[in-house]
């Protein structure tokens, strides 16, 4: 099968950060340019059968060579059991004429509203993270270019997974929080709120509980017992949310996304204005 206008890629890396669940870096022929928050389609080939797969990229527009996907296994899944399997993975490493990989793209209108200027809150499950990671390495590769001149903004990404291993990009966006708090002037900021809905199966996680769409309900807790740090953020939220200084973008599972438009659209957020979602079926 020939995949017209495609770009040949070879795998650079598959960073396993827990069962089912990696991150995949291509490195491309030729250059692929494409807005912060599109997807391309991976067409996978092994043994003559080809697959094609849309996924959204998470790398920078900036680097227009390299092409990152954040993929949770599907066991049932067209492609992604071939991407656990060790004889690809292989033969894309090494370019084995019988295993190969080309994208298209990108496509996809779930991107940055470039004549809004309002700051941002970003709201994932799972791997519906990865729109956000490209758009917060370009904001922040801005950033970098002309800090002076850039206008500020803040951008609060919450990130709902079942499990602390499954937090993709936590060092990464830890690594940006806290030289925001190291800075509180820096004209570019961000806020991380990483979320677990199982904290039961790592009782040392010690950070926000519960499901990410939990963080904009407004629902306050009523008994006696001392305010916890879900609280305490909602709050902060509440008060801070406001349709005329914010946008918010959300991927991720449709539930997930049904309910953060819900609490959004109640205190005044119209879909489309300052609303933008994106759902996962996987």
């Amino acid at each position: 099968m020939t995949v017209h206008d495609s770009i040949p890629a070879r795998l650079e890396e598959k960073i396993e950060l827990s069962q089912g669940l990696a991150i995949f870096r291509f490195a491309l022929s030729s250059d692929l340019v494409f807005r912060p928050g599109q997807y391309a389609t991976m067409w996978l080939t092994h043994h003559g059968k080809t697959i094609p797969r849309p996924y959204s990229i998470a790398s920078s527009p900036t680097d227009t060579r390299t092409l990152e996907f954040y993929i949770n296994l599907v066991a049932d899944g067209d492609l992604t059991p071939s991407l656990w399997d060790p004889e690809v993975i292989h033969g894309l490493q090494a370019q084995c004429p019988e295993t190969s990989v080309a994208i298209t793209g990108p496509k996809g209108l779930f991107v940055l509203d470039g004549n809004d200027r309002r700051n941002l809150i970003l709201v994932a499950s799972g791997t519906g993270l990865a729109p956000f990671i490209s758009m917060i390495r370009m904001l922040n590769a801005d950033y970098l270019r002309d800090s002076d001149s850039f206008e500020p903004r803040s951008v609060w990404v919450a990130h709902g997974v079942s499990h602390p291993a499954n937090l993709g990009y936590h060092d990464e966006l830890q690594s940006l929080a806290s030289e925001t708090l190291r800075n509180p002037s820096r004209r570019l900021g961000i806020v991380y709120l990483p979320t677990i809905s199982r904290p039961y199966l790592d009782p040392s996680w010690t950070g926000l509980k519960g499901r990410v769409e939990t963080l904009f309900e407004d629902s306050i807790s009523r008994d006696s017992s001392p305010i916890g740090l879900e609280e305490i953020v909602k709050g902060m939220l509440r008060t801070v949310a406001r349709p005329e200084t914010h946008a918010v973008y959300i991927c991720g599972h449709p539930g997930t996304v049904d309910n953060v438009v819900r609490s959004f659209t109640a205190r005044g957020f119209k879909v489309g204005v300052d609303l933008k979602h994106e759902r996962y079926y996987h």
